[in-house]
């Protein structure tokens, strides 16, 4: 195959679309701008931009439309850089409305959110996602860290007094 019959993301015109399909087989269409925010189509499409259409057999549909709809909106709109470690709990002075808005979820679709963000190596979505969980853990207790994220503890109450008697100063 000579390099002329090679198709390469620098010969694809900014009109075209990419396709992503979720696990139940739903497709759904976004330009190539905002596909390119995300490193794993990046990858698919500089190895055959011929055929842009991504396969992502472990996300499900209600995921696959948040992030194209995140990836569209931030392909006009930059996202805001959110500080590491997140300062406060409070995530609105942090983001921009619409990120706001978009992580204002159930915890399981934030958690599935996060894990296709990862899979799809979308860095901002991840950061996005990551700050919401952690806003949700600033500032609390272990056992209110347990309770917010339906988590049983793992001790019982004397080896978790052993653990904070040994490690105490970490604690403080």
């Amino acid at each position: 195959m000579s390099a002329d019959e090679v198709a390469g993301l620098d010969e694809v015109d900014a009109s075209t679309t990419v396709k992503l399909v979720s696990k139940e087989g739903k497709e759904f269409e976004l330009d190539l701008k905002a596909a390119q925010m995300s490193k794993l189509i990046t990858t698919a499409l500089s190895d055959d931009s011929s055929n842009p259409v991504i396969e992502l057999k472990y996300i499900s549909s209600e995921v696959v439309e948040k992030i194209v709809d995140y990836l569209v909106h931030h392909s006009k709109v930059p996202p805001k850089d959110i500080p590491k470690p997140l300062p406060t709990p409070d995530l609105a002075s942090h983001v921009d409305a619409y990120d706001l808005k978009f992580v204002d979820v159930d915890q399981d679709t934030m958690f599935q959110t996060l894990l296709a963000a990862n899979f799809m190596d979308i860095a901002p979505l991840l950061n996005l996602m990551c700050a919401k969980v952690a806003s949700l853990m600033k500032g609390k207790t272990p056992e209110e860290i347990r309770k917010t994220f339906n988590i049983r503890a793992d001790y019982t109450p004397e080896e978790e007094e052993h653990v904070r008697k040994e490690y105490q100063d970490l604690l403080e």
